[in-house]
């Protein structure tokens, strides 16, 4: 096709607020080559440019997917689940092939139904085969045609992109297919901290954290044994051989990569060079534990310049050093925000490290429900009617955000309190009749707390049960009676985002504040908050005070301008029923104020607070 501006192509580009989609963004901005459309789960406000249009959305939805290609010619498709080797590893797979294919697949439909004309695949040098790649003594220059079957690439992730592409071969359409291989590129803007960096940010940030801390004991970490040998390219070369394959009409697969490979061991020596430190002062820790990819590869670039004329330009050592300014800059930008020098050198040891990234747990944000249950009074019959009449209101309500691929995925958790002597529901180790319940709703991830004395306050239960939800890593937290139904679609991912809100709009951490639920019961009064772990850290595991109710914490965040009530409607056939407070007093509250002041301040935020009567 042709990027000529006279042409003026309609261009999508998926992933277009990532690191080499936003590259390709501003290049093609500055070719005003036609009108572009991004693409992306979120919005990066180093990315947006106002010559083009952005939708917001997750591109495993086939909708959204229908939706983004509407009235476009040229598709470049970089959207994927990746990172370095701290999120390419085995524990990440299923998850990164699932995403990954899923947003393939409904996006190649989409295109195909739409009579899109160009299709461009953003592949990987992880395709290719782990066999050909095992000798770290010596280059390994992978040629496109080395690509047999059956296929040994490089874990589930190169297996994607390697059925992606044929796939793209196979495919019954008119739409001209362009396939790149990109071979480990680096360069500014893109991840350099957090485990989803790749080698050159993570030497680089290394480098530089080193040199700020003026500590010559302390170690260089690598991954493996620094002998692992990759070739690097600087992210303007590939934005140009993107650029030169749409322009070609070939359909490839094409290498994008450097033909010039070093160690791990010589990369972090470069990045001291650039950070202004001798390697030969540095002591270097080896780390074996840590996944460290195959043990060589580089790119053969001959069919790359023969039929694309595409050469890399930039040196290594040249794109080493622009990315290092800009690390330095972001680095520099984050200790300039701390409150004193023992916070810096906590920030630059953790930077002397590389990060593990769980896919499971980074996706997944738990919602920890709170469930105190009892046959007494209502009787056991209608008690478990109940349980399972909100399992299946949980179950409607929670479906979507819990399945859903891409991006943020939520989870259900209850923790189930019940008497010991409430044999009617309970006998241990014989049978438990509410979690039972539960189940049958299709609500499977239940925790049974039994308490001795049936007799507790519901405020000392909620305060117990939300301690044990924070031990175990849940992200927020609500009370519960057994009676209740939810009404409303999402009312989770609902929830997460007023926590976005409150972040962006006010400067606080994320999770700083409390969201209620509406209670028709009810519906001027916040009686069912959901609060997120951040609040049981600032007051080190306790809820509320002893005899507070719930009303507390919506009044508390209120103060800070952190409470809001969101349309999302539950009920009960009880209604709520205010608790006594036994000592509600000014001083406790103001003394809460200070503990929250303190914490905001530790964490360089403004603290803007209003007095409510």
């Amino acid at each position: 096709m042709s990027l000529k501006q006279e042409s003026r192509p309609r261009i999508l580009i998926t992933g277009g607020y990532g690191f080499i989609g936003s590259h390709i963004v501003a290049r093609l901005s500055v070719m005003k080559v036609g009108s572009i459309r991004v693409a992306d789960l979120s919005e990066s406000a180093h990315s947006r440019l106002p010559e083009h249009e952005f939708m917001l959305g997750n591109l495993c939805d086939e909708a959204f997917c229908r939706k983004v290609v509407r009235d476009i010619d040229v598709v470049i498709h970089t959207a994927a689940n990746m990172g370095g080797m701290g999120c390419i590893r085995d524990e990440n797979d299923f998850v990164i092939y699932k995403e990954n294919h899923t947003i393939t697949m409904n996006l190649l439909e989409a295109c195909v139904e739409a009579g899109m004309k160009d299709f461009l695949y953003a592949s990987s040098a992880c395709a290719y085969p782990n066999n050909l790649q095992s000798d770290s003594t010596s280059d390994v220059s992978l040629r496109e045609s080395d690509i047999t079957f059956p296929p040994d690439p490089q874990g589930l992730y190169g297996l994607e992109k390697l059925n992606s592409e044929a796939l793209l071969h196979n495919l019954p359409s008119r739409m001209n297919i362009h396939i790149v291989r990109f071979h480990n590129v680096f360069g500014p803007n893109g991840a350099w901290h957090n485990g989803r960096e790749k080698a050159p940010a993570a030497m680089l940030r290394k480098a530089y954290a080193w040199k700020f801390l003026g500590d010559s004991s302390v170690p260089f970490e690598i991954w493996g044994t620094g002998d692992q040998r990759r070739s690097f390219l600087y992210i303007d070369d590939a934005v140009e051989g993107v650029v030169q394959s749409l322009q070609s009409g070939e359909k490839g697969p094409f290498n994008i990569g450097s033909d010039h490979s070093v160690s791990i061991k010589e990369l972090a020596d470069i990045a001291l060079r650039h950070a202004g430190v001798d390697p030969s002062s540095v002591p270097f820790i080896f780390d074996l534990t840590k996944p460290v990819g195959v043990a060589s590869r580089n790119s053969n670039n001959d069919k790359s310049s023969s039929e694309l004329g595409w050469i890399p330009k930039t040196s290594l050592e040249e794109g080493m050093r622009r990315t290092g300014i800009w690390v330095e800059e972001e680095m520099q930008r984050i200790l300039g925000a701390c409150k004193d020098e023992e916070q810096k050198r906590s920030i630059l040891m953790k930077w002397m490290s590389s990060d593990l990234v769980d896919m499971a747990l980074e996706k997944n944000i738990v919602f920890a429900i709170l469930l105190p249950v009892s046959s007494r009074g209502l009787g056991v019959e209608t008690c478990l009617s109940n349980l399972r009449q909100l399992a299946q209101s949980l179950g409607e309500t929670t479906w979507r955000d819990t399945h859903s691929l891409g991006g943020t995925r939520f989870r259900v958790k209850v923790y189930l309190v019940l008497d010991r002597d409430d044999e009617a529901l309970y006998l241990e180790g014989t049978y438990n009749k509410a979690r039972d319940a539960l189940n049958d709703g299709e609500i499977l991830d239940v925790v049974t707390l039994v308490r001795d004395d049936s007799n507790t306050p519901l405020c000392s239960l909620w305060r117990d049960c939300a301690r044990k939800a924070w031990e175990d890593g849940c992200h927020y937290m609500l009370l519960l009676a057994e009676d209740v139904m939810f009404h409303d679609e999402g009312w989770m991912r609902k929830t997460h985002h007023q926590y976005k809100q409150f972040s962006a709009k006010h400067g606080v951490p994320l999770g700083f504040g409390c969201v209620s639920l509406t209670d028709i019961s009810s519906s001027d009064m916040p009686t069912i908050p959901i609060i997120h772990r951040t609040h049981l850290d600032i007051f080190q595991g306790q809820v509320i005070p002893q005899g507070f109710t719930e009303l507390y914490l919506f009044n508390l965040y209120q103060e800070y301008f952190c409470s809001a009530m969101i349309p999302s409607r539950i009920s009960n056939t009880v209604g709520y029923q205010k608790l006594d407070l036994l000592d509600w007093t000014s001083s406790t509250v103001e003394d809460r104020g200070r503990k929250i002041e303190e914490w905001l301040r530790a964490r360089s935020c403004q603290v803007l607070r209003r007095r409510l009567n």
